[in-house]
């Protein structure tokens, strides 16, 4: 089965509580890749709607990792519009006569390399003269500032937007359907009805239940363990159950989603954990090198990390019988 064929069950695995976004998002990228060549269009042009740290992004990302393996660093080409907002900032993504587009640099890239995916993030916040010239870009040739026309039938163009999260956010409990009745709606009302029509797929997020920011924010402990485990070279471990469950009401957000539990995971463990780190002092800085235990220790030495008040807390342990990660529960 070709990379494309597999791109559902690809992100499934990776992307919690997007059944339908990664479903639509998947037969977008599937029809272009199978489906008969359309002349003068891009590959797909795909416009990505939903609240904030729902996964948008990482849907892109995640898809140029499976599409074009070790080389997606290259493949993939993103752009905030929030950088945009100014009339001055759209000369240097569009460019002008005799002068350099950012943007057009950028396809060219892609194409040397036999294509790829285009992402422009939050559109919604780019200059509206920016906004025109890149709704246009169904139509894979494309005349930008600086005079030079691009070929974009290579490409997948991915857009994605905010509009209607704050609306979404509160509509939890109404089902997919609405929540994607009513998010269309909002950014047909922006963007204009007959604009949003020019796009191949239209792709929402889902809201993310507690529930699914449960499952994420145990991933997100799990990993963020991991790294400062190497980092304190000490094996570290959850006491008990209330270590997910505080980070998760610490955390949850139906407005902001996984990126308000990345920002309290890490804030909270990192505090905890802060008293053990390996101190770097001047002269050791100025040589490269770090004064940690070594890594033996890191075996027989450990810590716990436990709810104490209003915050986690570590103590120091020595390593006497296995512990359990109490992590599996939620997860399973």
């Amino acid at each position: 089965m070709s990379a494309a064929q597999t791109l559902d069950s690809f992100l499934r695995s990776r992307l919690l509580g997007q059944d339908e976004a990664i479903r639509e998002f998947s037969s977008a990228v599937d029809r272009a890749e199978s489906g008969p060549e359309r002349p003068g269009r891009t590959r797909a042009f795909v416009l990505l709607l939903g609240p904030t740290g729902t996964g948008k992004t990482e849907m892109v990302k995640l898809a140029a990792r499976h599409l074009y393996g070790g080389d997606s660093g290259r493949r993939l080409e993103r752009f905030d519009m929030g950088e945009y907002q100014h009339r001055d900032s759209v000369l240097r993504l569009l460019g002008a006569p005799g002068q350099p587009a950012l943007l057009g640099a950028a396809v060219d890239r892609l194409n040397a390399l036999g294509g790829g995916l285009l992402l422009l993030d939050e559109i919604e916040k780019a200059h509206p003269d920016l906004l025109t010239s890149l709704l246009s870009f169904d139509d894979a040739r494309t005349t930008m500032a600086d005079g030079k026309t691009r070929d974009l039938s290579r490409c997948y163009v991915v857009m994605t937007s905010n509009l209607g999260a704050a609306e979404a956010a509160q509509m939890a409990h109404n089902g997919y359907s609405a929540i994607r009745r009513k998010v269309v709606r909002e950014a047909e009302t922006f963007l204009r009805k007959e604009t949003v029509a020019r796009f191949s797929s239209v792709v929402v997020m889902n809201t993310l239940t507690y529930e699914v920011q449960e499952r994420i924010a145990a991933g997100l402990l799990e990993r963020e363990l991991e790294v400062q485990s190497e980092h304190c070279r000490r094996w570290i471990e959850v006491a008990d159950s209330r270590v997910l469950s505080f980070l998760v009401g610490k955390g949850f957000s139906p407005d902001l989603g996984a990126r308000n539990l990345r920002r309290v995971v890490e804030s909270y463990v990192g505090d905890a954990l802060r008293p053990f780190a390996p101190r770097v002092t001047a002269a050791a800085a100025s040589e490269g090198d770090r004064k940690r235990p070594g890594l033996g220790d890191r075996w027989s030495h450990g810590l716990v990390l436990a709810v104490e008040g209003d915050a986690l807390a570590a103590w120091p342990l020595r390593r006497s019988e296995p512990l359990v990660r109490l992590l599996s529960a939620v997860s399973d």
